[in-house]
């Protein structure tokens, strides 16, 4: 009688230690899922507050250059104010596609450059480039920040794409406060300041 209580015994005691085994690794698998969506959840926070800063320090420098500077270039094959906005707007539209987030219907951002002609406009089309890619980070999970794309000839991924947006913001933002200056227009940031 004492062999058979100590056989189930010790079958109960293994079925216990099998469950309370397989509970630490769901809810290791669970947490780690969980920080995955924390991690991503934590990218797209911080790349969010660098990219709207920049985007929106370059909104208020193109509000503040008026509409004859638009034109205005510091050399001849140089990009003029309106096209340098224009080329980030259309950077802002390409690489929303390339993260997932297809560019919409009636923008030719290849075009913008050319076809854009009024600093209302160029602004408006910028707001709206910069809309849209915050959007289309706004839809890409943990998982697809990793997933592979192509873009400008070479693989990265998602992730490196997002990445480039926001080199691309800062680098044409730091381009404009050069022109600004060039034509008299102290950064509304700076005018806050006191210079």
């Amino acid at each position: 009688m004492m062999k058979q209580y100590n056989a189930v015994n010790e079958k109960q005691h293994w079925s216990k230690l099998l469950m309370i085994l397989m509970l630490i690794l769901g809810f290791g698998c669970m947490s780690s899922a969980i920080g995955q969506d924390e991690k991503a959840a934590d990218f797209h926070a911080d790349f969010m507050t660098s990219y709207d800063r920049a985007s929106g320090k370059l909104a208020d420098l193109a509000a503040e250059i008026s509409a004859d500077k638009y034109d205005w270039r510091p050399a001849e094959g140089v990009r003029s104010v309106k096209e340098s906005l224009m080329h980030v707007a259309a950077a802002n539209y390409f690489l929303a596609s390339v993260i997932g987030k297809a560019i919409p219907e009636g923008v030719d951002p290849r075009g913008l450059e050319k076809t854009v002609e009024t600093k209302e406009e160029a602004e408006k089309v910028l707001k709206a480039s910069v809309e849209h890619f915050s959007a289309a980070l706004a839809d890409v999970s943990a998982e697809g920040l990793n997933d592979e794309v192509e873009y400008f000839g070479m693989k990265g991924t998602r992730r490196s794409a997002v990445l480039l947006t926001g080199d691309h913001m800062a680098e044409h933002l730091g381009q404009m406060i050069a022109y600004a200056r060039m034509i008299g227009v102290v950064p509304p940031w700076s005018q806050k300041q006191g210079e």
